[in-house]
């Protein structure tokens, strides 16, 4: 859960998709998608009305997190599927959750070791196992937190009038219009689909951190691990006897 909460904290630092100023509007809004010839504030509210009807999406993270490089990928839906994979404190870690909101993760021992001083001794115990969650423990709800998209987008917040037109640019070979925004932290920059649906297809950050997004709205498979790869967390202690910081 640390790779998920630390990528929606890099995301928080952007500031940018979610309306969060006033209602977006179709001014200069060209019948065939393009953006040309819109301005930046015009551009970020095509923007959010895009990403605020995406139904699923995949999100990638690479760059520094307290001090630690990081890289994360996570598939996720607007029900709440998700399934994530990350690199961070020399550990690796997968989360998935299905339909009915259980979670589960599996980290291997460097990953739990780091989390905490009862990590070395949790690690062993699970390590390469998957720990089943139920939706009504505390790191299952702040799992459904993190796996949901509209949990996600509404870390992207920015106001309309503050963005700023960059040069044009390409994302994987598309065409995408860029704006800026600077706030207390820095330079942030937004690369958006400057054709079809305007959808933020990259992020990046004056620290060096990039996160890209695509896949929109296929469709998110997950199933539950097998049983007998399966540790339940009541079995270690519960919330309480956890004692980690995940």
């Amino acid at each position: 859960m640390g790779a998920l909460s630390g990528c929606q904290g890099t995301a928080d630092r952007g500031r940018a998709v979610h309306a969060a100023s006033k209602p977006a509007t179709a001014t200069g809004t060209p019948s065939d998608g393009s953006l040309e010839g819109l301005t930046a504030p015009e551009i970020s509210r095509r923007m959010s009305l895009a990403m605020n009807l995406v139904t699923s999406m995949t999100m990638e993270f690479s760059g520094v997190l307290q001090s630690k490089q990081v890289q994360v990928k996570i598939a996720a839906t607007t029900d709440g599927v998700c399934a994530a994979a990350a690199r961070l404190n020399s550990g690796t870690m997968q989360i998935i959750r299905t339909a009915d909101r259980t979670a589960y993760i599996k980290g291997d021992a460097r990953y739990w070791t780091s989390l905490s001083p009862k990590g070395k001794s949790f690690g062993a115990l699970a390590a390469n196992r998957w720990i089943r969650f139920p939706f009504t423990s505390a790191p299952g709800k702040r799992l459904s937190q993190s796996c949901e998209v509209a949990n996600v987008l509404k870390t992207l917040q920015l106001a309309h009038e503050s963005a700023t037109k960059g040069a044009p640019a390409t994302v994987d070979g598309k065409p995408v219009v860029t704006i800026k925004k600077k706030d207390r932290q820095g330079a942030v920059t937004y690369y958006v689909a400057a054709h079809g649906p305007s959808y933020l297809l990259k992020l990046t950050d004056q620290t060096g951190g990039t996160m890209t997004f695509g896949s929109f709205g296929k469709p998110v498979n997950v199933e539950a691990p097998p049983a007998n790869q399966t540790i339940d967390f009541s079995l270690l202690g519960g919330d309480s006897g956890l004692g980690l910081n995940a």
